[in-house]
């Protein structure tokens, strides 16, 4: 599971306490700035760094008016404003005459040179060659830019299918913002693409370089090392190990779980507009548990107005009801009893799902079958998947002793069903409302029965 051990992502006392929003004119205190969403600080992280260089900053200092990016401290994951450059103008005084940027800049230099670093180029360079849907694999070319003196050396470099460049950039040393967002910019201007791949990868441990590009790559990280290259030998393809988070609804609260496995480049969706790699689209899945959670409310909500004691009609709360249904756009009666059939429907329903009579004056399920048949024929389809659904086969068998519904009704709408019989075919007026509610049988509902 993510964790997050400190209430506020600022530092307790920013030099830079406030920003100038340059596309709004506004003011904003730097807490608000930042925000308390650690993912969304990394990725205001990157947004700032290459507003910064393409010329098009996002904040900036209100004192001088010099743009300003975002700095992590070394040792907790806590941010803080810096001036982009420090000409001595304004007071506020954010670097020092060798900057932490230089100095991690001198270390990703040295690092390019390691026994390690050489090892995972040579690692990626051989798994390309073994599959045959990359070509044109060179360690450290010269890949030259459409403008003059714009290049780049990235780690590796391949082509894609014949038609994407590839750059494998190592990230082994605590490789520095900028570094990253320069060479986003540069191979997404280039048409290219830029894949960081990692020597290990750990959220429970992750560096604050390594969020930088596992939260602006949608939650995926990718690893190659000796074991990677044994499968891209055995599947003659590119294998990486990827690993991504993965979001779920746990006690209302938004929880990331981590997952990993071996995945082909194949199976990966690409992104080169916004140089994004991954396998698993946890954005994607974090919009669908939001949805599902809120989802999750309201069919609670509906539920329990359905099944309470006593059934009796309370305007307030089922115009409340109405409104929330009808403004996500699921359409059923504002009041009750205005369309005929819908309360029957819903008693039905519910009756399948909860393996009791609830608004009929029946003794048990059989019964209601029974009835069901006899008055609501267009509501059988939908009652049968709910039967099946939560497993009430042996529950009806018990109850119909007298063997009337197995021998005859059933084999009745079956055989009308099989026919075609229009006499028997189903209610469709409140075929959302009911997916929306049972989701358990939204997949076979909109079929035709059989």
């Amino acid at each position: 599971m993510d964790a997050f051990p400190f209430p506020g992502l600022l530092v307790d006392k920013p030099v830079i306490d406030e920003v100038l929003d340059l596309d709004t004119g506004e003011i904003l205190p730097a807490w608000k700035a930042v925000g308390d969403d650690y993912e969304k600080g990394v990725q205001l992280r990157m947004n700032l760094k290459q507003g910064n260089r393409s010329g098009r900053p996002v904040y900036a200092c209100p004192l001088c008016v010099v743009p300003v990016h975002l700095v992590s401290m070394m040792k907790e994951r806590r941010f803080y404003f810096r001036h982009e450059t420090e000409d001595g103008r304004c007071p506020k005084k954010t670097k020092d005459k060798l900057s932490g940027e230089r100095i991690l800049a001198m270390k990703y230099d040295g690092a390019r040179e390691s026994a390690a670093h050489i090892r995972m180029k040579e690692i990626i360079a051989s798994s390309l060659r073994l599959d045959p849907n990359f070509s044109d694999v060179e360690i450290e070319p010269i890949w030259k830019g459409m403008e003059a003196n714009s290049r780049r050396r990235p780690d590796v470099r391949a082509v894609w299918c014949g038609s994407l460049p590839v750059a494998f950039e190592v990230q082994l040393s605590t490789t520095f913002l900028r570094v990253i967002a320069e060479r986003r910019a540069f191979y997404l201007k280039e048409g290219g693409l830029l894949l960081w791949v990692f020597k290990s990868f750990d959220m429970g441990n992750a560096r604050l370089t390594q969020d930088d590009i596992f939260y602006n790559n949608n939650r995926n990280a990718f690893v190659v090392s000796e074991e990677t290259l044994e499968a891209s030998l055995r599947e003659n393809r590119l294998i990486l190990d990827c690993v991504w988070s993965e979001p779920c609804i746990d006690q209302g609260q938004l929880t990331w779980s981590q997952h990993r496995r071996p995945v082909p480049f194949s199976e990966l969706k690409v992104e080169q507009e916004t140089q994004r790699v991954y396998f698993f689209d946890a954005d994607g899945a974090k919009a669908a548990c939001i949805a599902d959670a809120g989802d999750g409310a309201m069919r609670a909500d509906f539920c329990r107005y359905w099944l309470r004691e006593p059934q009796t009609y309370e305007e307030q709360a089922w115009q409340s009801l109405w409104e929330r249904f009808t403004e996500r756009g699921i359409d059923f009666p504002r009041y009750p009893g205005e369309q005929d059939g819908f309360r029957a429907f819903m008693d039905t329903l519910f009756t399948a799902r909860e393996g009791r009579p609830v608004g009929w004056g029946h003794a048990n399920l059989v019964k209601v079958a029974h009835h069901v048949f006899d008055k609501y024929k267009g509501q059988l389809w939908a009652f049968k998947l709910m039967l099946v659904a939560h497993k009430r086969g042996d529950q009806i068998r018990a109850e119909d002793t007298s063997r009337n519904w197995r021998d005859k009704k059933v084999k009745a709408y079956l055989a009308s069903w099989a026919a075609n019989d229009e006499t028997f075919a189903p209610d469709r007026r409140f075929d959302g409302l009911i997916s929306f509610l049972f989701p358990e049988i939204a997949g076979d509902l909109v079929k035709t029965p059989r």
